[in-house]
């Protein structure tokens, strides 16, 4: 079990802030654990901190600026026990990694976080350009690295209105959408409390569609050759 702040935008503009317990299980950790405490994003007041973050606040979007509704984070706290399963990793990226600023300075990020990747050359089969793969696919141990931290790290991930593209210390990330297939296999009581923590939705369609396709770096390289 783990403890998962929520921050949600209110339909009176208040804020209303609440934490819940819920098992440790993919759906809650995908909904928190994408960017670490530091990481700037670009806001049209300029970057800011994530932690500094309100729902209200706008952000900056491969659309425009848009409202943030929804602020979840957790506490990644690493794994010491080795009688345990292996911890779960972050990952380092350092700067310029993506190319110039991209990031700015270094971005330390959890197994949620995943970036925006073009791919021009495969519009001509009828594909998206854009597509969004996860950032541990690309550690190579040299620019992207993964890490286990020593000490507790707080993990953080934004909800929009709709899913979209937001640039964090430069690098171009995705807001939270659980997936389309979200919530299918899991019971009703694990329902109600994952969507307890979203004051903005009632069900998982209320998410709506995914702003780019979502694919593994592998499968993006193998339809690149194809």
């Amino acid at each position: 079990m783990r403890r998962y702040e929520a921050a949600s935008l209110l339909p009176d503009l208040s804020i209303s802030q609440a934490a819940h317990v819920a098992p440790a299980i993919a759906l809650f950790e995908n909904a928190t654990c994408a960017l670490a405490r530091g990481t700037l994003i670009a806001s049209i007041r300029g970057p800011v901190a994530i932690e500094d973050l309100l729902p209200g606040d706008y952000i900056q979007t491969h659309r425009g600026p848009e409202c943030v509704l929804w602020i979840g984070s957790c506490t990644y706290a690493p794994n010491r026990d080795p009688l345990e399963d292996d911890p779960m990793h972050l990952t380092r990226v350092m700067s310029d990694a993506f190319g110039p600023s991209r990031p700015m300075g270094h971005l330390l990020a959890g197994p949620a976080a995943a970036i925006r990747q073009e791919r021009p050359a495969m519009r001509h089969s009828g594909l998206s350009g854009s597509f969004i793969t996860p950032l541990s696919d690309y550690v190579d141990g040299d620019r992207v690295i993964e890490v286990t931290p020593p000490s507790p790290v707080q993990l953080y991930h934004l909800a929009l209105a709709r899913h979209a593209i937001i640039r964090a210390a430069g690098v171009e990330v995705e807001t939270y959408h659980p997936g389309p297939h979200a919530g299918a296999d899991i019971g009703p009581n694990t329902r109600a409390v994952f969507l307890s923590m979203f004051q903005h939705v009632s069900d998982f369609a209320d998410f709506g569609d995914l702003a780019f396709p979502r694919a593994s770096r592998a499968r993006l390289d193998r339809l690149s050759v194809a």
